[in-house]
């Protein structure tokens, strides 16, 4: 059972969506708001798994609430559906949002149902693997297996992310538009652990800890990676044996 996100102030089509919704059958939870600004401060407490988004809210434009939706870590890739009496949006929300889909108003129950689960299935299915790292980039979406990842370095306003591949080698990618600290609150906790400023490593990677020159070394890599003091308690206490 998921919990859905409706925004939507005319009272009759909330009312009609709702009802839709119970249709369904799969027990789904609902919170519905008339108001943007209520509706950002619902998702960023709760763990939104579908957002249902008119686009012509009167108090705000469904595509700004999704911009600020997409700019919280927590729902990059979470479905959004729109629902519009103007088709002609429907290229741009696709384009800068992501969304997931469309629903052009008067739409029938049989539509709602269809597009309403396929967007569920898809949400589930991102949720299944959350060990891999999804990065966007302007024209692309980079995907990693957290496990993979060796560490991941700051540069000037840029991050190079270091990864392990099959036989050995080391592959990095270079991203813009993404802090260490945005990072870490995109993958599960203590997957990635920060020894330095300008370096995230990953703990499974570690085999050895050089404490007197605060310095640590990873499986199949090379370079050593420097621990800052104000990270060094952190970084010793995952040592291992």
């Amino acid at each position: 059972m998921g919990l859905i996100l409706l925004v939507e102030d005319e009272q009759g089509a909330a009312a009609l969506l709702r009802r839709y919704i119970e249709n369904s059958s799969d027990g789904h939870r609902l919170a519905v708001f008339g108001k943007a600004a209520e509706a950002l401060s619902f998702a960023a407490q709760n763990k939104v798994d579908l957002f249902i988004l008119d686009i012509q809210l009167l108090d705000y434009r469904g595509t700004e609430l999704a911009r600020q939706l997409r700019a919280l870590p927590e729902y990059r890739f979470t479905p959004i559906l729109f629902t519009t009496e103007l088709a002609g949006e429907e290229l741009s929300a696709y384009r800068e949002i992501k969304c997931y889909d469309f629903l052009v108003k008067p739409f029938t129950e049989e539509e709602f149902q269809k597009t309403f689960h396929a967007a569920l299935e898809m949400g589930a299915q991102m949720q299944a693997v959350p060990e891999i790292l999804r990065i966007e980039q302007k024209q692309f979406l980079f995907e990693y297996e957290i496990r993979n990842i060796l560490y991941i370095e700051s540069f000037g306003k840029r991050l190079l992310i270091h990864t392990a591949q099959i036989g050995g080698s080391e592959v990095t990618d270079r991203i813009s538009g993404y802090s260490l600290s945005k990072l870490l609150n995109m993958v599960p906790q203590d997957r990635l652990l920060q020894c330095h400023k300008s370096f995230l490593i990953n703990p499974v990677h570690i085999c050895k800890i050089d404490k007197a020159n605060r310095l640590l070394y990873l499986k199949e890599c090379e370079n050593a990676i420097p621990i800052g003091e104000k990270y060094q308690k952190a970084v010793f206490e995952r040592e291992k044996p």
